[in-house]
């Protein structure tokens, strides 16, 4: 819709008069000109039009840049906190082809909204979590939950990402040395997300790859589907659009660069309700125990393909932005049938292909027995074995111990320190392997070892750490308990991390205060835990509490360390877990022994902190 100005203008009327002899009349006035009219540079559509009035688009560079800034601040009537994303931003990036699922970026793929990851969240598998498209730990306030920098993505894959910045590259999602790039059919996304956090709340381009880098991309990767499905949400959600997607020329006219589509141009979008061709060709090019890769022809379409969707047996399993896919997660031995169909932007669906069939390698072979199984580090409680990696043309899961005859616990490890023996008792010992698909060795031969005699007091004397919780972002918890029938002063206490392992990087120690009752704990969490339901009593942004999995963390008592966990040397001891001191340990340890430890993945499940 075109607005049109009248310019000011100054009119000076010169009459000229005469007169004749006779007394005849003046002579008549000229007409006055027609004013000028400017035209705006661009033509908004009607259902933008009162969104953006006010903003004058014949402006350009830094003058149109601060207009717009201050336009799109002034709309942003609404702050959410960070979890209320879930009300809206899977709505915002809901699948336009299957409203109960959502679309990953980076991916592409489709997957079900339930599976969000969340402690709140009862629902079974939780495969997709909240990707900052601008890194959380850059940003501040409310910056952090603004919908429009929120996307949906795999948790591997957001993972990868971390908060490096982006570079460019070809083909799909990569990371490159510490950079990362989105893939061919996001980088669009990326520019335009970037651009508005820029626009918004002044975020640097340099930070995250140069505003060179995303010129080049807003005009290479024009605005999808559900760039434009987001902007609706969001708006409704917050009260802001994002200009970039409502036209990508904006982004021109700021800051030059490569020439961006203008959506506003005057020309209606015309509806698409041709579908792709369908897919032909699809083959297997490969399978191992619980995977088959297939390949296939790309499909054409009048506006582009946007995606293929994967079925197999007739179910969705996934959708990609590729010709090819690698199916995962199936059995062994079984034989599957796929199918794919071609998607485009605006929900247009394909027929399927021709089914092909495809079958996974069985596997029935076990692995060789264990061989030298030794005994080391004989204690009061506890021994050490070791012994030769057994070998399988599947692959080892892990080795199943055996104390007594009696099955004891499976490790994935060749080595392993059993705790919680009695003082000068003689056990015997075994091993078997187990290989990905349970098929299981020989039983080893067994060695015989006597624990030694114990020296000096026993019975819990003294603070132990109870329960460790290493989970994603900020999620990082202690736990320190009092096993020991009194009281004691906290004042000679306190926490320590090293860094990655590494003996020379022990961090700021962390002053524990006060006193901690007989059978009472200390929960110390990181002052950005977002669990449900975590009570501590301590929350703080400190170095103690910024740990990941490869961090050991000491319990210290008058410059001694009494308590560890972790190892050194900068393995991934407890990565994403939740920690819990078995019931029968009382007594603190300045080596770390797994074997104290109840060890689960499920880090969201804070129930147990806050008891013995």
């Amino acid at each position: 819709m075109k607005n049109t100005f009248y310019l000011p203008f100054l009119t000076v009327l010169f009459l000229l008069g005469c007169s004749s002899d006779d007394g005849g009349d003046p002579i008549n006035p000229q007409p006055e000109p027609e004013p000028p009219v400017v035209e705006n540079f661009y033509e908004i559509p009607e259902a933008l039009d009162a969104y953006y009035a006010g903003v004058d688009f014949n402006l350009e560079g830094a003058e149109l840049y601060d207009e717009l800034a201050a336009h799109t601040i002034a709309k942003h009537g609404t702050f959410l906190e960070y979890t209320q994303r879930h009300d809206y931003l899977y709505d915002a990036d809901e699948d336009p082809n299957n409203p109960d699922n959502v679309i990953l970026v980076y991916t592409g793929e489709s997957r079900d909204k339930r599976e969000y990851e969340s402690g709140n969240n009862s629902y079974s598998p939780q495969t997709f979590n909240t990707e900052h498209i601008y890194p959380r730990s850059y940003l501040e306030n409310e910056a952090e939950a603004d919908l429009h920098v929120l996307r949906v993505a795999d948790k591997d894959v957001n993972t990868l990402r971390w908060n490096y910045p982006y570079i460019d590259g070809e083909g799909k999602y990569s990371l490159k040395g510490e950079a990362f790039f989105p893939g061919d059919e996001w980088r669009g996304d990326v520019a335009r997300i970037i651009m508005y956090m820029n626009l918004r709340y002044d975020e640097s381009f340099d930070t995250m790859g140069g505003m060179d880098l995303f010129l080049e991309w807003n005009a290479e990767d024009p605005v999808s589907a559900i760039e434009k499905q987001r902007n609706e949400v969001i708006e409704d959600a917050q009260g802001n659009r994002n200009p970039f997607i409502d036209n990508p020329h904006l982004a021109t006219r700021i800051w030059e660069g490569p020439e961006a589509d203008n959506r506003w141009d005057g020309e209606a979008e015309e509806p698409d309700s041709q579908a792709p061709t369908v897919p032909q060709n699809v083959t297997v090019d490969e399978v191992t125990f619980e995977t088959v890769t297939l390949s296939w022809e790309a499909a054409t379409d009048n506006e582009g393909v946007a995606k293929y969707n994967v079925n197999v047996d007739g179910e969705y399993y996934t959708a990609v932005s590729s010709t090819s896919v690698t199916v995962e997660g199936l059995d062994p031995g079984v034989t599957y049938e796929f199918t794919i169909t071609a998607a485009d932007a605006a929900g247009n669906i394909s027929d399927a292909s021709a089914a092909v069939e495809g079958t996974t390698n069985a596997d029935e072979e076990a692995p060789s027995v264990p061989q030298n199984l030794k005994v080391s580090n004989v204690a009061v409680t506890s021994v050490t074995l070791t012994w030769d990696a057994s070998t399988d043309n599947a692959g080892i899961a892990g080795y199943d111990i055996y104390m007594n005859g009696e099955f004891y616990e499976t490790v994935e490890t060749n080595e392993y320190t059993v705790a919680g023996l009695t003082a000068v008792t003689t056990y015997s010992f075994a091993v078997a392997a187990r290989d990905l698909y349970d098929n299981v060795s020989e039983v080893s031969a067994a060695v015989e070892v006597t624990t030694e005699v114990a020296t000096g007091e026993t019975g819990s004397t003294d603070l132990i750490i109870s329960e460790y919780t290493e989970g994603f972002g900020y999620n990082k918890i202690l736990e320190i308990g009092n096993p020991t029938s009194e009281a004691i002063d906290l004042s000679a206490y306190s926490l320590k991390k090293m860094t990655n392992g590494d003996p020379a990087r022990w961090g700021d120690a962390y002053q524990l205060q006060g006193t901690l009752e007989a059978g009472a704990v200390l929960v110390i969490a990181n002052e950005g835990a977002d669990y449900a339901g975590l009570q501590a009593d301590i929350e703080i942004n400190h170095d103690i509490v910024n740990f990941n999995g490869n961090d050991p963390v000491a319990l210290v008592k008058n410059g001694e360390i009494i308590d560890l966990i972790g190892v050194e040397g900068g393995a991934d001891f407890a990565k994403d877990v939740n920690m819990r001191r078995k019931t029968t340990i009382t007594s603190p340890s300045s080596t770390f022994l797994t074997d104290e430890w109840v060890i689960s993945t499920d880090h969201e499940d804070v129930s147990g902190f806050g008891e013995l």
